[in-house]
């Protein structure tokens, strides 16, 4: 298979998981005229509660999977070993661990809540979170086995159906019966537990396989190294948070939180793509051009995503005001202060991508062991950052503390990585790419372009790529003729 050809397969299984990915996490967008009416959660402040609850769910994830999610799908290309016997050592040693974690939150419970929310009477918030976790942690290994076996269409079909179901229990819980950050808790455990069920016969030909107690010392000593790796990613993205309650205030957290979801559009661009790039790299790795593959990807990754970056940081301030009626917006007014962080939050998570490029290596030589030393790296910048930049400059602060965190993450792994895996990467032509949104940014900050500037400097600097020499001849070559063949009946290429 060509280079191209293996690009184009690339962005056919990235773009049905784009869908999948964007539908599961758009949740989120999608509620957030509700969640952001004061007529629904009265408080500023249940938002924080909100996003705390969902911060301590993701640093929980973590733990429960332990990097067992990673070795599966590292094994079940590369380790030689019987495809069944792998899934099952994976999935009971995930049940075995989820079932104890989720029986220990349940017990402490109380202690949990007043740490994490200052009121130990909103405990049950953490009885569901323990049963969503659970449920969710059986449910991400069925989703890998979707990944290995390039199912990407019953994935997203999967993905989608759970979406939905959230969607109307949500309605139920939230909008009918009024139940506040606790209904949307309770949304999301039906739906994690209806999730798991339609998933389960995707998975029972190879739960017929055996536990490997030998396989899963194999597994455990790839896995291990990444969950100091993935604690230390989720301090990056859940430090600000946390932080944030003692050094501004509630408030400030449901403003700079329902905001951060509109910057996490360039996260579903990047959760889309790892989700078909971990089986893509790993299964062209023994193929003699994948080093240029590899290479080729990075650049147009950043093009793509330079684009929408730049697309969505001048127009979401328009986004967020667009009226749902007489009395609502898509974005309460009491939170249109906090715009001003999502261009940051879009670039960081732009560098997070460029580091999921960057993983490729570290997978295949199977040195995991140096993983905490980028995202341990990153942490403490982001960390500190947060601690020196959140007091003077409140939210705003906290987004460009994100910023560092992520840049440092991106920067690290390329410097070890070009030492264990070098792959020649087009460097002038991505540090080209990065500095169009500097440049783009920086005119938007010290500006502040109207609705028609804004329109004229996104559709027109693209063209600077164009007409600078930036494609190569065989790049023009290509999408000509898929252009051709898509819009006017013309020839593809096979």
């Amino acid at each position: 298979m060509s280079l191209l050809q293996h690009l184009k397969n690339l962005l056919r299984h990235s773009s049905v998981y784009l869908l999948s990915t964007f539908i599961q996490r758009a949740l989120g967008l999608i509620m957030l005229p509700l969640y952001t009416d004061r007529a629904i959660l009265p408080q500023i402040s249940a938002y924080g509660d909100y996003a705390l609850v969902y911060t301590f769910i993701a640093f929980m994830t973590i733990l429960y999977m332990y990097g067992m999610d990673l070795a599966l799908m590292r094994y079940f290309f590369l380790g030689g070993q019987k495809r069944e016997d792998v899934y099952k050592t994976a999935f009971v040693s995930v049940l075995t661990v989820a079932s104890l974690l989720s029986a220990l939150l349940w017990f402490t419970a109380p202690t949990i809540a007043a740490v994490l929310l200052d009121a130990a009477d909103l405990k049950e918030y953490i009885y569901v979170a323990a049963g969503i976790l659970l449920f969710d942690s059986l449910s991400n290994l069925s989703y890998n086995l979707l990944r290995a076996e390039e199912k990407s269409l019953t994935f997203s079909a999967i993905k989608i159906v759970r979406f939905l179901t959230e969607l109307a229990l949500n309605i139920v819980f939230v909008v009918i019966l009024k139940k506040g950050v606790a209904g949307i808790l309770y949304a999301n455990l039906c739906a994690a537990a209806f999730n798991f069920l339609i998933l389960f016969p995707f998975q029972w030909k190879y739960l017929k396989g055996r536990f490997n107690s030998k396989l899963y010392n194999i597994m455990l000593r790839f896995a291990l190294p990444m969950l100091p790796n993935g604690l230390a990613y989720l301090i990056i993205e859940v430090s600000d948070k946390f932080l944030m309650r003692f050094l501004l205030d509630k408030d400030a957290l449901g403003i700079y939180s329902a905001n951060r979801r509109f910057g996490s559009i360039m996260l579903f661009i990047v959760m889309a793509f790892r989700t078909a790039w971990q089986p893509f790299f790993l299964k062209v790795a023994k193929e003699a051009n994948a080093k240029k593959i590899y290479s080729k990807v990075f650049t147009y990754f950043t093009l793509i995503s330079a684009f929408l970056v730049v697309v969505v940081s001048y127009f979401v301030d328009y986004l967020v005001r667009i009226p749902l009626g007489p009395t609502k917006t898509i974005m309460g007014s009491a939170y249109w202060s906090g715009t001003v962080i999502i261009p940051l939050v879009l670039t960081a998570y732009l560098f997070f991508g460029l580091y999921v490029n960057l993983t490729a290596g570290i997978y295949i030589t199977k040195k995991t062991k140096y993983m905490i030393l980028f995202s341990g790296s990153a942490a403490l910048v982001n960390v500190g950052s947060n601690l020196y930049l959140m007091p003077t400059y409140g939210i705003v602060g906290a987004a460009v503390a994100t910023l560092l965190g992520y840049m440092v993450l991106a920067v690290t792994i390329y410097i070890v990585v070009q030492k264990i895996y070098p792959v020649s990467y087009e460097r002038m032509r991505v540090l080209s790419i990065l500095a169009y949104i500097a440049v783009m940014l920086f005119i938007l900050y010290a500006y502040a372009p109207g609705f028609y500037w804004r329109l004229i400097l996104t559709l027109v600097s693209p063209f600077i790529f164009i007409f600078s020499g930036f494609f190569r001849p065989e790049e023009r070559r290509f999408l000509k003729e898929q252009l051709a063949g898509r819009f006017f009946g013309g020839k593809k290429k096979k």
